[in-house]
């Protein structure tokens, strides 16, 4: 990492100096011998002309604009553009993995600001990063358990893995000692830790060049992957949450959180209980495929009927389907209906059937719709005493959203969807739905943890959210160094239902998320915001696309309101009792970020 950092400052001088003929060689030399260098060139050649063509398209665009000329081209010129170079530059960020191939993952979430040519592309970083061989895996597992073989600590690996990523695998295996239990183990590749360093230098140092809007978000998700990368680290959050789940009644009958194998887990393998179960997004969509079918449809004409009803009549502030309750009933009513109906098979096939036509008849087995109702509000009590009472919860791949809404860099909206169902399989991969019906909560290695006074103040929004009360909102915001260009109320106050509660029509008034924020922007420009509870409106965003996702909207505050006021009673300092002097005292030290739009 060190040498491939000064290989970097030396081509940067040669540069300065114009050393043309020395310039060459040295690239060439570092090139041959300096892998951090190798993946930096690589990286810049893929990147750099695809940007800067855009650049020039955009720029053209504005001439245009500015001259009163027709630009009812403009969306095919960008997606002339994207079908140039998407496929070849993804396949280049998948080749070199890496924080390339990260980085590519999370850009798949930013469905309202690339082309469906680009998300098609990057979707494919997702389900198709390659594993590495098996051997690859033994031989992490080897130098983890201080050189013993592979078989002395586990009876069984499965050579295919679980699931493959840009910075390692998971496999499934069978402890060797006690009972042989089932177990995960999850093996980071041996140049991550370096890839990463490596990488970052050269991603932040393109986006200084070339992308100075998406600089701001860099140091939050250098943080959250450096988490990512420290498996022991993963460890002791796995069982702060098992501890915070069981004290608060969640676990074992609701949700389950998978016990770390400790005496086997290092900062490069982690070994946890292996839960049964498919993710989530993956169990519902089993269910509505087989519900299309029988319908004569498709689940793709089903997600393109229900994309089409957003951008037509925007999100519902609610959900007005069945109850929980409704689908709990309905469920025991096709389950009794089939056992009804298969004792009448039984008993043809054990008689008549076999004596008289020697036929049988198929048993009934109805598909069980999943109690998304049920589903949902498990979710949503979860993480709302997550957040407002324990102050630790999951903060994976959740900054794609800020970054989408806050850079939005095309004048013209060239995407189909809001962005919050395509959006939904990334992030719903930290959810299992077990056999049982319980919810698995899985993968903690980037988690985040508020201080006391960062807790009090989101009790008080989520309250005052609940409550409608604008004017606790707007000294919040003036308490944490909130400011816009004009200081508009209105454009505040519909920023913050935004970002901490609901995408509903009610406040997005039927937009888009992309043209409703540069609206916003348009009317009111921020310049400064406090990024302490970035994490926290990301969880928001994140539930609330879980939710929309499964066809069950939510407001966040319709459940994190009353658990804020309920934690804000048992701490001493209910709701009521605070004053602007008070929220002073309970100031949190905070992080200002500052931002500049053109």
């Amino acid at each position: 990492m060190i040498a491939s950092q000064r290989t970097r400052r030396v081509l940067s001088g040669l540069v300065v100096g114009g050393g043309g003929g020395v310039l060459a060689a040295a690239v060439y030399y570092c090139y041959s011998k300096d892998e951090g260098t190798r993946r930096a060139i690589k990286a810049y050649t893929a990147m750099v002309p695809v940007v800067l063509h855009y650049r020039a398209v955009e720029a053209r665009h504005k001439v245009l604009l500015l001259g009163e000329q027709d630009n009812s081209n403009n969306s095919k010129d960008w997606e002339a553009l994207d079908e140039t170079y998407a496929a070849r530059t993804v396949k280049r960020l998948g080749e070199l993995q890496g924080m390339y191939c990260k980085y590519g993952q999370t850009a798949a979430g930013f469905t309202n600001t690339l082309g469906d040519a680009w998300i098609q592309e990057l979707r494919k970083l997702e389900n198709d990063v390659p594993p590495r061989p098996v051997d690859v895996v033994y031989e992490t597992i080897q130098q983890e358990t201080g050189g013993k073989k592979v078989e002395e600590t586990f009876s069984y690996i499965d050579p295919t893995p679980l699931g493959s990523a840009s910075i390692g695998q998971v496999h499934r295996a069978i402890l060797k000692e006690g009972q042989q239990q089932e177990v995960a183990v999850k093996i980071q590749y041996p140049e991550a830790q370096q890839l990463f360093q490596d990488d970052i230098h050269t991603i932040r140092t393109f986006c200084e060049a070339l992308a100075p809007e998406h600089v701001v978000l860099l140091d939050s998700i250098e943080k959250q992957n450096a988490a990512e990368l420290d498996y022991e680290q993963e460890v002791k959050n796995l069982l702060e949450i098992r501890s915070n789940m069981e004290q608060l009644g969640f676990s074992p009958n609701e949700v389950v959180v998978p016990r770390p194998i400790q005496h086997l887990s290092t900062k490069r393998m982690l070994v946890m209980e292996l839960l049964p179960g498919k993710k989530l997004i993956d169990g519902v969509r089993d269910y509505y495929s087989k519900w299309a079918i029988d319908h004569g449809t498709t689940l793709h004409d089903l997600e393109v009927e229900m994309r089409a009803k957003i951008e037509r009549e925007g999100i519902p502030a609610k959900y007005d389907g069945p109850s929980g309750w409704q689908l709990s009933w309905y469920s025991r009513y096709l389950r009794l209906r089939d056992g009804i109906v298969n004792i009448g098979v039984a008993s043809y096939n054990g008689t008549v059937g076999r004596i008289a036509s020697n036929t049988s008849l198929e048993y009934q087995q109805s598909s069980i719709p999943p109690n998304t109702p049920r589903i949902v509000d498990t979710l949503m009590r979860v993480h709302g005493y997550q957040l407002l009472q324990d102050g630790v919860f999951n903060s994976g791949r959740y900054y794609q959203f800020w970054a989408q809404l806050l850079y939005p860099h095309r004048t013209t909206l060239t995407v189909s969807c809001n962005g919050a169902f395509e959006a939904l399989k990334s992030l719903c991969g930290n959810f299992l739905l077990l056999p049982d019906g319980r919810i698995g909560l899985i993968d903690y290695g980037a988690t985040k943890r508020l201080d006391r006074n960062e807790r009090l103040s989101l009790c008080l929004l989520y309250a005052a959210l609940y409550r409608k009360d604008e004017e606790r909102l707007f000294q919040l915001c003036d308490i944490a160094g909130y400011k816009s260009k004009y200081g508009r109320r209105d454009v505040l106050m519909k920023l913050i239902q935004f970002g901490y509660d609901s995408w509903a029509n009610d406040v997005t008034e039927g937009k888009n998320m992309q043209q409703f924020i540069d609206e916003l922007k348009e009317q009111d420009p921020w310049e400064e915001i406090p990024d302490n509870f970035v994490m926290a409106q990301f969880l928001s965003t994140r539930l609330r696309s879980v939710a929309l996702g499964m066809n069950h909207p939510v407001r966040c505050s319709t459940w994190w309101g009353p658990i804020a006021e309920e934690v804000l009673r048992r701490e001493g300092h209910p709701y009521e009792s605070w004053t602007y002097e008070k929220m002073l005292e309970h100031k949190p030290e905070l992080n200002m970020q500052k931002y500049k739009f053109s």
